[in-house]
């Protein structure tokens, strides 16, 4: 079979097709073949993905643009190399433990003062119905000159114990811990130690 085609001075010429001789079997074994390399190449990628740090690259680059501080409100976080910020905005920010899965959640309240405070102490401080959480330790802090409370926890899951941290301060900055499943529970000395360095702007 022929087709018209245009060659470069602009003139028509024609091509011929030429036709596969092989057999129908054979062709379609071809494209098996084919298919199957594709599929092995596809397989390839997906799996040479799970084992790319991506989270440790998107962290490194995270640092790169916003150095070691988080912005929350009139407050700065620190956020340590080994920390990544999963998402922020003015008023919170979700902070990742790349090695051990903890998270730190920080966020702005829109009721501030003394009186929210002591709300807050009340409500955090009642015991759960299904005593499912327990209050482990009640601290006060002072944190340049700023005073927080903070609420240590055991919750018991029947499956699992995870110890999480709630904290508040009299400027209605909110910062809570979140320990991984697979956490132990001394992972609370790095959580005091960051909040430690907070800095009001």
């Amino acid at each position: 079979m022929k087709l018209p085609v245009y060659n470069n001075r602009g003139s028509l010429r024609s091509v011929r097709i030429r036709k596969d001789t092989r057999s129908v079997p054979q062709q379609v074994l071809s494209g098996l073949k084919i298919s199957a390399v594709l599929v092995i190449l596809v397989i390839v990628s997906v799996v040479f993905l799970e084992f790319i740090p991506t989270r440790y690259i998107e962290a490194y680059y995270w640092h790169l643009r916003h150095g070691n501080s988080v912005e929350v409100g009139s407050y700065r976080f620190p956020v340590p190399k080994r920390w990544y910020v999963d998402s922020f905005s003015a008023n919170d920010a979700l902070l990742v433990d790349l090695n051990t899965g903890d998270s730190i959640v920080v966020r702005m309240s829109s009721v501030r003062g003394r009186p929210a405070l002591g709300l807050w102490d009340a409500l955090v401080s009642r015991p759960m119905l299904d005593g499912s959480t327990k209050i482990l330790v009640r601290k006060e802090l002072q944190i340049n000159g700023e005073m927080f409370l903070c609420y240590e926890k055991n919750l018991d899951t029947k499956s699992v114990r995870l110890y999480p941290i709630e904290c508040r301060s009299e400027g209605a900055l909110e910062v809570s811990f979140q320990p991984n499943v697979f956490s132990a529970k001394d992972h609370d000395r790095m959580f005091y130690s960051l909040l430690q360095q907070l800095q009001n702007l």
